[in-house]
């Protein structure tokens, strides 16, 4: 039998099909129909993409049971391997590779599919998720470009090549990727997403905030990450145009209060916060409810782009305890860490966590000694450009707190150079020069 992009799948169950075409649809295109796929497993137990399906759910759990439910389903694939097709093998192995920490491994599986099978749009998303967690720009695009021939219709292939574009800074290309999925499928949220990460840069706020508000009725169906990420981009654009009471209406009303217990949006919660409060903006008390879900984490250490944002949320609302525990959880993955990512938390995440433990206390100076090595290797950390520059924003301000406002009004120039001129740089720059010349 055959899936929805036409692979191969060893089972002679219509459920099971339809489960795995729900679940690979939840997945590319960010919704929220994944529960399927345990059901179709436990009926139909010799299928192995629907059982190592299962098990990548289960590690999508944040719960301390996560990796118990992952390998009930894993052992299953392991079983059902040896009845299934080459690319079926390959796909479970990827996976395998996955659940064991084995990102080179797995990553290896998933060019393998590309090159080999480049019908597998699910196992090519996977891969770009991998790639965009390591800070591999190049990584994603290659797997984006290496199916797109084979998905010439599809809206969701189009929408990942647009983001591998935009992080390549090839940002022409990824506009015109990004309106194309748009075009063929209104409800593409990771396309609508895309493009605002293109205007962003650019600093073509009015057109972003157009262009997201125009889209955002498609967005009620996305599962949370995707919902509030979404809405957290509009917010970014109200932001930039110092547009401060807009923004914060939109993280009461559409970024902080979908699931408040999971990883995104907390991070997206947090990035947010942060940028209102360097921006000067009063947050109120809104760092206690975020840091009460965050304190009340029982998994923790899963990416280091995640906790450095922890890191700041605890600091900022004197939880002491829980962030003692964080960081010296932390600490540990500088040696337990898997190969590919262990110089990420090492040489990055800890002293950067460290960092902005101290700049939530007010002691820049040893905020700025800290984050100058790491910034040097801050994308192998994850996430997009548009989310680091808050870490860049935070060395700037620090700069300017210990006055040394050469090196500060040198960075806020390059920001002005790279983007079309925006009134909160042109503030910032405007402030340091006065400061400078009054020191």
């Amino acid at each position: 039998m055959q899936d929805l992009y036409g692979n191969k799948i060893t089972t002679h169950s219509t459920k099971t099909v339809d489960a795995v075409d729900r679940f690979s649809k939840s997945l590319i295109g960010f919704g929220v129909d994944f529960g399927v796929i345990f059901e179709a497993s436990d009926a139909d137990p010799d299928c192995a993409v629907a059982a190592a399906l299962g098990g990548l759910l289960g590690l999508f759990v944040e719960t301390p049971d996560r990796l118990e439910l992952a390998d009930k389903y894993f052992d299953r694939a392991k079983k059902a391997m040896r009845g299934a097709t080459e690319r079926e093998q390959i796909f479970v192995r990827a996976l395998l590779a996955n659940r064991e920490n084995d990102l080179k491994a797995s990553l290896s599986c998933h060019r393998e599919l590309a090159e080999k099978y480049p019908q597998d749009l699910l196992s090519a998303k996977i891969g770009q998720t991998h790639y965009f967690n390591l800070g591999d720009d190049d990584g994603m695009l290659w797997l984006a470009d290496q199916v797109i021939d084979a998905h010439r219709d599809t809206a969701y292939a189009h929408g990942m090549r647009a983001f591998g574009l935009e992080q390549m800074s090839r940002l022409a290309e990824a506009e015109e990727e990004g309106r194309r999925a748009t075009e063929m499928q209104l409800c593409e949220p990771w396309a609508h997403h895309a493009v605002a990460h293109v205007m962003i840069t650019q600093g073509r706020h009015d057109e972003g905030i157009k262009w997201m508000n125009g889209l955002s009725d498609q967005w009620g169906g996305c599962n949370s990450f995707m919902y509030t990420h979404n809405w957290w981009h509009l917010a970014l654009f109200h932001l930039e145009r110092e547009e401060f009471s807009l923004a914060l209406d939109l993280y009461d009303t559409r970024i902080w209060g979908r699931d408040k217990t999971y990883s995104q949006d907390q991070v997206n919660a947090i990035s947010i916060l942060w940028r209102f409060e360097i921006a000067g903006v009063d947050v109120g008390d809104r760092w206690e409810d975020v840091a009460d879900f965050v304190a009340a984490r029982t998994f923790v250490n899963d990416q280091p782009f995640i906790d450095m944002h922890y890191v700041f949320a605890l600091a900022r609302a004197d939880r002491k305890d829980a962030l003692a525990a964080l960081l010296s959880d932390m600490q540990k993955m500088a040696v337990e860490s898997p190969s590919l990512t262990r110089s990420a938390w090492k040489d990055v995440a800890i002293p950067a966590a460290h960092a902005f433990a101290a700049y939530a206390k007010g002691d820049f100076l040893t905020c700025s000694s800290l984050l100058e090595p790491a910034r040097k290797k801050l994308q192998s950390i994850g996430g997009s450009h548009a989310q680091r520059d808050l870490f860049e924003q935070v060395w700037i301000q620090s700069l300017l707190q210990t006055k040394e406002y050469g090196s500060a009004i040198t960075l806020i120039q390059e920001r002005l150079d790279f983007r079309k001129p925006v009134q909160s740089d042109l503030s910032l720059m405007q402030m340091a020069k006065s400061a400078a010349l009054t020191a």
